[in-house]
């Protein structure tokens, strides 16, 4: 058995726990080869039902946010997922094209002020923390996470619509029409 199998065994029962310098640690390889074999690893469970979550430091294990509704219905939970409403997609929006990104241009973009959209972004950890703007006030950077991905059902950034493409789109001037 590889590495990489034993990496996945480890995370279905380290939790989300598991430090990706422990791992690094105990295999007795670099942080970078960890990563190699970490983002292998979630490649190939991205379309299965577990995927894989590197968040920072730790990684764990998550269910596949497209099974979302069949799990709560499987343990009939009274509560539905929620849906995004339009301020936290038009925000998600932003920071996926933006990133990383201070609240404050964000608020720029929007024109209105994200406090609680953005709290209600991270609580569902679709937006993280990764840095400091190097500023007045050094104001926190964010990015959007794998799990906001997960949720669009695609692996990166770049999968996402280009944005000049969906402006053309949306103006009308798309040359292919």
């Amino acid at each position: 058995m590889g590495i990489k199998e034993q990496i996945e065994s480890i995370l279905l029962l380290g939790g989300d726990e598991t430090k990706i310098k422990d791992l690094s640690k105990f295999f007795s390889v670099s942080i970078e080869k960890i990563l190699e074999i970490l983002e292998e690893l979630k490649r190939d469970r991205f379309h299965t039902g577990i995927n894989l979550e590197i968040n920072e430091e730790i990684v764990y294990l998550i269910t596949n946010p497209k099974c979302g509704e069949v799990i709560n219905m499987y343990f009939k939970q009274e509560a539905k997922p929620k849906k995004l409403s339009n301020a936290a997609l038009e925000t998600l929006s932003i920071i996926a094209y933006r990133q990383p990104v201070t609240k404050s241009e964000i608020e720029a973009v929007r024109g209105v002020s994200t406090d609680r959209v953005m709290q209600t972004l991270e609580e569902r950890k679709f937006v993280r923390i990764c840095g400091k703007k190097a500023s007045i006030g050094k104001p926190n950077l964010y990015e959007i996470t794998d799990k906001f991905l997960g949720y669009l059902g695609v692996l990166s950034v770049e999968e996402l619509p280009r944005y000049e493409e969906m402006k053309e789109k949306l103006n009308g001037t798309d040359e292919n029409k």
